[in-house]
C-alpha cells in the first residue's frame, strides 16, 4: 500500500465516523520519538488537524494533568502505562474508539483507554561487556551480585516501564514477598536512570553489560547493528498493552477521539508493526525481526492488580532504593 492512498484510506475512515476533527489537537505523550514521527504527519495530513505534543515521563505528565485539573490544556495522554489512567480516573473520560472490536485478546483491559501497542518486558545484553560472565537469562539471575553494577533501569517512581518491569518481577514468583527478595537482588546490581530511554543507549555504547527495557527499544538498537541483543527472561514477562485516553473536560474532544481513533485503525497500527512494537489489532501482524509472542513466556500480567497496589509499591520501592542503591 503507498503513502498516498494510506493517508486517503485513514481519511474515509475518520470521515465515515463521523471523527473528523479541525484545529488543534494537544497531546501529551511519553512515546518514542521514532513514533511521533512516524505517526503524527500522517494523522495530521489525513485529517486537516494540526497536532502539538507535549513529550515527558508517564509521572511527569500525570503531575502536570494534576496540576491542569481545573482548567484542562491538553485533549489526549497518549502510550502510557495504563495504570498511570486506571488510577487517576477523574483526569480521564471513557471513549469507545473506532475499531476496538478488532482488537486482539487480552488487549482491551479499561474502559478508561485504548491500547495502542503491546509493549513486552525484555533484556538488551552486550556480550562484549559481560567479562566473560554468562548472557542472564531471567529474573532470577539479574540478581546474581556477579552483574553488580552491571544493569541499567529506570527508576520506578519516574517511568511508567519500570513501574511494570517492577510489578513483573513481584508476579512471576510464587508469592509478592518471593519475588520482592528477587528483585531487591536486582536492585543492588542496578545503575538507575531517571530516563527509560536511556537504559538501552547505555548497554548499546557500552557503558553497562544489560539493560532491563521494552522489546522496542531494544530492537531499534539491534536492527540499527549494535552489538546488542534481546533476551527474554525465562520466568516469564510482562505483555501488556500502554495506553491512550481522552482528556477529561478536553479542550477538543473530537480533535482528541480522531487522534485515539487514527492511531488505532489498520493504517496506524501496520506503523507500529514498522516501528518493532506490538501491534493491539488482532488484523496486523508483528513484524517478522521479532520472537513470535507464541515463543515468549508471559507472566500473565495483572495490569489490574498492579493499578490497584501502585500507590502502595511505588513507596514501597522508594524504601528499598534507600536500603539497597
Amino acid at each position: 500500500m503507498t503513502l498516498k492512498s494510506t493517508l486517503l484510506g485513514s481519511a474515509l475512515a475518520l470521515i465515515a465516523t463521523g471523527a473528523l476533527a479541525e484545529g488543534k489537537v494537544t497531546v501529551y505523550t511519553a512515546v518514542p520519538q521514532n513514533f511521533i514521527d512516524a505517526l503524527v504527519p500522517m494523522f495530521e495530513q489525513s485529517t486537516g488537524t494540526d497536532v502539538e505534543i507535549i513529550k515527558a515521563g508517564s509521572g511527569e505528565l500525570l503531575n502536570r494533568l494534576t496540576a491542569e485539573a481545573g482548567s484542562p490544556q491538553a485533549d489526549v495522554l497518549w502510550s502510557v502505562d495504563g495504570t498511570v489512567i486506571d488510577f487517576n480516573p477523574d483526569l480521564f473520560e471513557p471513549y469507545a474508539a473506532a475499531g476496538a472490536e478488532n482488537l486482539a485478546e487480552g488487549m482491551k483491559q479499561s474502559d478508561l483507554w485504548t491500547p495502542f501497542t503491546a509493549v513486552v518486558m525484555a533484556f538488551i545484553v552486550n556480550q562484549g561487556k559481560l567479562d566473560g560472565k554468562p548472557v542472564p537469562d531471567s529474573w532470577a539471575a539479574l540478581a546474581d551480585p556477579q552483574y553488580d553494577d552491571m544493569i541499567s533501569s529506570a527508576r520506578a517512581d519516574a517511568s511508567g516501564s519500570a513501574y511494570i518491569q517492577f510489578a513483573t518481577v513481584l508476579q512471576a514468583f510464587g508469592s509478592e514477598e518471593e519475588g520482592l527478595e528477587v528483585y531487591k537482588g536486582m536492585l543492588g546490581n542496578f545503575v538507575l536512570s531517571e530516563s527509560s530511554g536511556a537504559v538501552p543507549r547505555f548497554v548499546n555504547d557500552g557503558e553497562l553489560a544489560i539493560g532491563v527495557t521494552l522489546e522496542d527499544a531494544a530492537l531499534r538498537y539491534v536492527e540499527g547493528g549494535g552489538p546488542v541483543e534481546i533476551v527474554y527472561p525465562a520466568e516469564g514477562t510482562a505483555i501488556a498493552p500502554d495506553a491512550m485516553a481522552l482528556i477529561a473536560g478536553a479542550p477538543n474532544p473530537d480533535g482528541a477521539k480522531s487522534f485515539i481513533d487514527f492511531m488505532l485503525s489498520p493504517e496506524g497500527q501496520t506503523v507500529v508493526a514498522e516501528q518493532g512494537r506490538r501491534p493491539v489489532r488482532s488484523d496486523v501482524a508483528s513484524k517478522e525481526a521479532l520472537q513470535p509472542l507464541s515463543e515468549v513466556n508471559s507472566v500473565g500480567y495483572d495490569a489490574a492488580w498492579a493499578a490497584d497496589n501502585r500507590a502502595r509499591l511505588v513507596d514501597l520501592w522508594k524504601d528499598i532504593v534507600l536500603d539497597v542503591q
